[in-house]
């Protein structure tokens, strides 16, 4: 039989009670004659409260590992719901990239695209630049641009059958003829990865106004890039007297870390 807590305290109290008794009587030699049977009486109840004590149901005592398996279970639970929640916040995020780019190529029905998944992308390489899942069997040829869905993102600069490799626009290589979309003046961007991943609108002329914020966009100046491709916003410059011509810092307006899939404007030689 299990005795609760209640009870084994009860019983407790008890014994101590009769022990002090016991005591008392014994100093004033009172239990001399019955001293060894009250040895005795008390070895059986010490002995019965031990036993007592083994059955007793103490709280969570026999249950520790069952509570190690819940917690166990709880905690695997818990992981693969997170790993469900990122699973679908990286498809939210591919979703909202393929319908801005189906929302592009609606608005630019003469364009034609050609969509592909980002496979490969190091932000610490020396070159800055991707890898798609789409090549020359595609049509995709170096030399054309590649967008997200309304910026520029790069230009294609290896082919192969099925992959093709895209140079970003912060890159040290690139060169991208543009133009201030509000003033219309002209100039070209370069890629400037070293200075923390902005791009530099450089040869406008030194009086052009300019307004921070405003947006970057191409002039159709470079072979196979249509205009009006978004490249950036001002994020701030310098006049320089000097070299008679004002050089503007643009932030790119694409987190190129976060790009899942891009598309590919198919464009002729002869463009």
């Amino acid at each position: 039989m299990t005795l609760t807590v209640r009870q084994v305290a009860m019983l407790v109290a008890l014994f101590v009670a009769t022990s002090t008794t016991l005591i008392l009587l014994d100093h004033q030699q009172r239990l001399d004659t019955v001293k060894a049977p009250a040895n005795r009486l008390a070895g059986a109840a010490e002995s019965a409260l031990s036993q007592a004590l083994d059955r007793v149901s103490w709280p969570g005592r026999g249950s520790q590992s069952e509570l190690e398996a819940q917690l166990e279970a709880l905690r695997a639970e818990r992981d693969r719901l997170l790993a469900e929640n990122a699973r679908l916040k990286e498809l939210e995020q591919e979703v909202i990239q393929l319908r801005e780019q189906l929302g592009f190529k609606q608005q630019n029905p003469d364009l034609t695209l050609v969509p592909a998944n980002v496979i490969a992308y190091d932000p610490d390489a020396l070159q800055q630049a991707i890898v798609i899942d789409r090549g020359a069997n595609a049509g995709i040829q170096v030399g054309m641009p590649v967008v997200s869905p309304d910026f520029l993102v790069g230009l294609v600069t290896e082919v192969e059958a099925d992959r093709a490799r895209v140079t970003l626009l912060i890159d040290s290589s690139m060169q991208i003829g543009a133009l201030l979309q509000e003033s219309r003046a002209e100039g070209i961007v370069y890629g400037q990865w070293q200075r923390g991943g902005l791009l530099e609108l450089r040869h406008l002329d030194p009086n052009t106004p300019v307004r921070e914020g405003e947006l970057v966009v191409t002039s159709g100046r470079t072979a196979r890039v249509p205009p009006g491709l978004v490249i950036g916003a001002v994020y701030g410059g310098e006049r320089e007297v000097e070299a008679s011509e004002l050089r503007l810092a643009v932030r790119p307006l694409v987190d190129y870390k976060a790009l899942r899939s891009v598309s590919v404007i198919l464009t002729s030689e002869d463009q």
